[in-house]
């Protein structure tokens, strides 16, 4: 499945980049996130919590940030398992500042196996691109800015 999509913040390229690389921001905007750990340099286990239909459980998922490009992009790999089933996903994130505004626009796919598999694409898709969207929001808002 594809997620991709653009959220438009009114900070500095410089200012989104470190929010999507500081532990407590990313925390704070990963919906249902109940811990963050740093394990290493750029790698996190996290306990999610999702409250949404099918998908709903508690996760224990891995975030690797990889192939960086300060401040312009770079690539999140993330895994997620529980009992229902797990999710993988790997994206590439990219800022472009334009006109006083950073444009994060992100690309990538996801897979999903065990009983969240049965659900069906298409609910699956929106509820992939519900938490993403969210997620990009909340990071907006925590560069103390609103989105467009």
């Amino acid at each position: 499945m594809n997620v991709n999509g653009e959220v438009i913040v009114k900070a500095s390229k410089e200012d989104v980049w470190k929010a999507l690389n500081d532990p407590e921001t990313l925390k704070k905007a990963t919906p249902g996130c109940k811990s963050l750990t740093e394990i290493e340099p750029d790698c996190y286990k996290a306990e999610i919590s999702v409250g949404i239909a099918a998908v709903r459980g508690d996760y224990e998922s891995m975030i690797k940030i990889l192939d960086k490009n300060e401040p312009d992009r770079y690539r999140l790999v993330m895994s997620a398992n529980s009992p229902m089933g797990f999710v993988e996903g790997d994206a590439t994130v990219e800022l472009v500042h334009e006109d006083m505004k950073t444009y994060i626009k992100y690309n990538g796919v996801a897979q999903v196996g065990g009983k969240v598999a049965g659900v069906g694409q298409r609910m699956l898709s929106g509820v992939a691109k519900l938490i993403v969207k969210d997620f990009f929001k909340k990071i907006a808002k925590e560069t103390n800015t609103q989105p467009y």
